[in-house]
């Protein structure tokens, strides 16, 4: 008992300590090429062009060595000798680190050669990846999840993961076009947030960053819950005034948290926007206003499960394609599960941005199912609403 004790404090020490001097960092940028217009339509890797395999592999997501062994043992069955298939492994040593290792990798393969790359891990791996591959039109990505919640291949139903870790099935799969978010110099594929969840974030991933045990995966949902309750009782964060712009229309105002997707889940079990769609070309944002504890308390079920239209009062939805964001204080900012600070953000959709192969016959998933639906006399409402700001 007295060691387990031990343990859990030494795990969350970074939070219940100011971890100001080592939760935020830069994300690497590379020079960007002059982005080349991609191919619109769906397709496979058929056609006689050369397609090489590149896996990017984070082992700080595997929880067993015995899940570790069985991907490299998917990976020689998928790719022996006997297959002629080039591919390469390469495993990603820290944050950031992959980014690179992907723009080299890429640079060195004729631009008429596929390249798919295969994000083994979570999603820090696959924001990595994204990062290092979203100006190269030859390459083409894909999730092997691994971590702890791939809120990016919920989208594709939340059984879709086995299939997702199929090797065989996907060094086959069809690819087809997805938007990505541009914000700043980086790219985002899922979602992103600003203040709260942007805060809290930061907290959880002191703790991933500095804690080497394996155990600690086993209490990351406790871990979030901590960093989250934390974040609340900045009033800093829970009242910050933004300037905003969303296609032109000023919406600025004090906001507690401005989330920003394109995919519909996050969170592990969370479906916070059930309308926004990988492919449809629009961003989607819920802005969040400052309320009591106790309030946030009530409406934080519901805004989980895709039900904020239930509370107009403290949730707004909006659609664009543009969200300019400023603050005189600065933006506790969050990319697909990676925090950091900012002056200023900019998010703007690039549609049809990735090609991105998912398994045969798995699509994108409906969630609009489980937006908030109003009973009225037996008619149920589901149309999206908007709150005036």
């Amino acid at each position: 008992m007295l060691i387990t004790s031990l343990f859990v404090l030494i795990t969350l020490a970074p939070l219940i300590f100011d971890p100001l001097d080592v939760q935020y960092f830069n994300i690497q940028r590379i020079p960007r090429r002059i982005r080349r217009k991609r191919q619109a339509d769906d397709g496979d890797i058929a056609g006689g062009m050369q397609v090489r395999h590149f896996f990017v592999i984070n082992p700080h997501s595997f929880r067993t060595v015995r899940s570790w062994r069985q991907i490299m043992m998917d990976l020689e069955s998928c790719f022996s000798v006997g297959h002629r298939v080039e591919y390469k492994i390469y495993t990603s040593r820290h944050p950031r680190d992959a980014i690179a290792a992907v723009d080299r990798y890429l640079s060195s393969v004729p631009s008429n050669e596929i390249v798919r790359v295969y994000a083994v891990g979570g999603d820090g791996i696959l924001f990595d990846c994204l990062e290092g591959m979203a100006d190269f039109p030859n390459a083409e990505l894909t999730s092997v999840p691994y971590g702890s919640s791939n809120d990016f291949v919920r989208a594709y139903g939340e059984d879709s993961f086995t299939a997702f870790r199929d090797i065989k099935r996907l060094s086959v799969a069809p690819s087809h076009p997805i938007d990505i978010i541009l914000c700043g110099t980086n790219h985002v594929i899922n979602e992103a947030n600003i203040g709260l969840v942007g805060l809290s974030m930061s907290y959880s991933n002191a703790v991933f960053r500095n804690t080497s045990s394996m155990w600690v995966k086993y209490i990351a949902s406790q871990i979030y819950a901590f960093s989250g309750f934390r974040a609340l009782l900045n009033k800093e964060v829970m009242n910050q005034k933004y300037t905003v712009i969303m296609d032109g229309y000023d919406v600025s105002g004090t906001y507690s948290n401005i989330h920003i997707s394109n995919g519909p889940c996050n969170g592990k079990q969370m479906t916070p926007n059930p309308y926004a769609i990988p492919n449809d070309g629009l961003l989607n944002a819920i802005f969040l206003r400052p309320a009591r504890l106790l309030n946030i308390a009530k409406t934080s079920q519901a805004y989980m499960r895709g039900h904020f239209e239930k509370y107009k009062e403290y949730f707004t939805h909006k659609m664009g394609q543009k969200l300019e964001v400023y603050s005189d204080l600065p933006l506790h900012v969050e990319l697909d599960g990676e925090a950091f600070l900012a002056k200023e953000m900019t998010f703007e959709i690039i549609p049809k941005g990735i090609k991105f192969f998912a398994p045969e016959g798995v699509k994108l998933a409906d969630y609009t199912h489980k937006a908030y639906k109003k009973s009225k006399e037996g008619a149920e409402l589901s149309e999206i609403t908007e709150s005036g700001l």
